[in-house]
């Protein structure tokens, strides 16, 4: 009777281990707006997300002007100084061009050493026409006005810290591109940058976008995060779309930098009901803790120096991450191919193999990728 129930267990303990992955892929749970004040909240961040996306304020109108007022006042209640990059914008791609003007909110948070490499946090406060964008991107921007109130509350970082709300996004990254126009300044400038983004409007902050020549970005990454989820095949995957955020005219201009959105609840992107009551405050808290601990790390270490050697990355289970020099990846995959070989030669010896389940196997194993 023991036979049949230990040749399943091996079975079972793969289904379980499955299915605690898939469990722990899930954002950390929202923080009280009684928490000290030097933590994010989600519950406090919430609340500029109430106003930030209110209704639909695309670029160039004027609910975009009132986001963009209550940007500035807000700079000003958390102490700091605001301007305002006012600036006409044309960009041509692939036979098209775009003519705008835009209005990216620039705010600065001084450093206790001025005159170093700084680190810049952008989201963008514009929406589509017809989506108050509580999502995209009233989340990511919430989540930059709730940390620089906790880094207020606690002690000055070593370098400054650049806040930059950008406009125009939703109509071809326009202000991160007039942002990223002076590559000379921007490379002088900025060490490293972090962009926030939402394609819905739940599940985990997924930290999809990673600058080339990684090794140094992820290492630190790693060592400072509370609840990293990452994926070197987030790249992969997402650079052969069609699809680009204000962090690309960072990149391509040669800034070191991490890319973060949260990407279920789909169906609610660039949606009308893509509104503050259906944000998940668990992927607003998720923003948050990167931010927060992202900023405080790279604020407070030299910026000189953020590139290495390309590292491979992913989250086996939950947040807990793995990262390595890409250059294993190979040598990995033939000791990989060389055990899988050796088990199939052995099982073929004792006469536990059928080539037929096998092959059927496999057939399954490919038939179930979508």
């Amino acid at each position: 009777m023991k036979t049949p129930l230990f040749r399943w267990l091996p079975l079972l303990g793969l289904l379980l281990v499955a299915a605690l992955a898939v469990f722990l892929v899930r954002p950390p749970r929202p923080v009280p707006a009684s928490a000290p004040a030097n933590e994010f909240s989600a519950y406090r961040a919430q609340r500029d997300v109430a106003v930030l996306a209110g209704r639909p304020h695309s670029l160039g109108s004027p609910a975009n002007a009132e986001v963009r007022d209550y940007l500035l006042s807000r700079c000003r209640e958390l102490g700091l100084s605001a301007s305002i990059q006012d600036i006409s914008v044309l960009f041509a791609e692939k036979g098209q061009a775009t003519a705008a003007h835009v209005q990216n909110v620039i705010t600065r948070l001084p450093g206790r050493q001025p005159g170093g490499k700084a680190v810049l946090v952008l989201a963008h406060y514009d929406s589509q026409p017809h989506t108050p964008g509580a999502g995209d991107d009233g989340a990511g921007v919430a989540a930059m006005l709730e940390a620089i109130r906790a880094l207020r509350a606690g002690p000055p970082l070593t370098n400054d810290v650049i806040w930059l709300f950008t406009d125009g996004e939703e109509a071809g990254l326009l202000g991160a591109r007039a942002y990223a126009a002076d590559t000379a300044r921007l490379r002088r400038e900025v060490g490293v940058a972090l962009n926030f983004e939402g394609r819905g409007n739940a599940g985990p902050s997924l930290t999809f976008e990673v600058s080339p020549q990684n090794g140094w970005v992820i290492g630190e990454y790693a060592r400072a995060v509370p609840y990293p989820m990452a994926s070197s095949l987030f790249y992969e995957a997402y650079r052969h779309l069609p699809n680009n955020t204000d962090f690309t005219p960072l990149r391509q201009a040669g800034i070191t930098g991490l890319n973060f959105a949260f990407v279920n609840g789909y169906p609610y992107y660039h949606s009308p009901a893509d509104t503050p009551a259906h944000l998940d405050l668990g992927s607003l808290q998720h923003h948050g803790s990167y931010l927060l601990s992202l900023v405080r790390h790279f604020g407070n270490i030299s910026l000189a120096h953020t590139k290495g050697p390309d590292e491979t990355f992913f989250n086996p289970l939950g947040s807990w991450l793995i990262h390595y020099p890409a250059g294993w990846n190979m040598p990995l995959t033939q000791l990989t191919i060389s055990l899988l070989v050796l088990a199939l030669a052995l099982a073929h010896q004792r006469g536990r193999l059928s080539w037929g389940s096998l092959l059927g196997g496999l057939l399954a194993w490919v038939g179930g990728w979508p």
